[in-house]
């Protein structure tokens, strides 16, 4: 029984439990646990919500997770492969986001979108947050920061 409380729960279940999915525009698609998004490199952005003091979101990038996938946007790509198309952020209650892949392009310049499990004190998100959320970290209005997020897909524009 001690074995069993010792184990790490995202939400009822376990550290191995699909969490979120990343599909790129060419139909690859990988899928996260908890356990998996620990094992990326953790990164850093600073936030403000509105008028409110900045604070600090701890996570993993969508650049990073893309790059998981399987496309690099530190390599260069041609703008050409990025401006024409769009990264689309879906939650469990079927609210989504849409940004510009070109948003999420170092080579553009723009803040960070990071997904992240904790809030700036490192404790887990609430339920209706969590278990992840995406900050997209250069907006002081939260409209395109997506609670409950389950998946991100890269999307060919016509």
């Amino acid at each position: 029984m001690a074995l069993l409380l010792a184990a790490p729960v995202v939400r009822g279940q376990g550290a191995d439990a699909p969490l979120l999915t990343v599909t790129l525009a060419d139909g690859r698609s990988q899928t996260f646990s908890r356990t998996q998004l620990d094992a990326l490199p953790v990164e850093k952005a600073s936030a403000r919500l509105r008028d409110g003091a900045p604070f600090t979101v701890s996570g993993v990038s969508a650049t990073a997770l893309l790059k998981a996938c399987g496309l690099d946007l530190a390599q260069r790509v041609g703008a050409g492969n990025v401006v024409g198309h769009a990264l689309v952020a879906r939650a469990a209650d079927g609210y989504r986001a849409v940004f510009g892949l070109a948003e999420v392009d170092p080579h553009f310049g723009h803040a960070a979108l990071m997904v992240s499990w904790t809030n700036a004190d490192g404790s887990p998100l609430p339920e209706r947050s969590g278990p992840l959320q995406l900050v997209a970290t250069g907006e002081s209005r939260p409209g395109r920061w997506v609670r409950q997020l389950q998946s991100l897909e890269v999307k060919n524009l016509p």
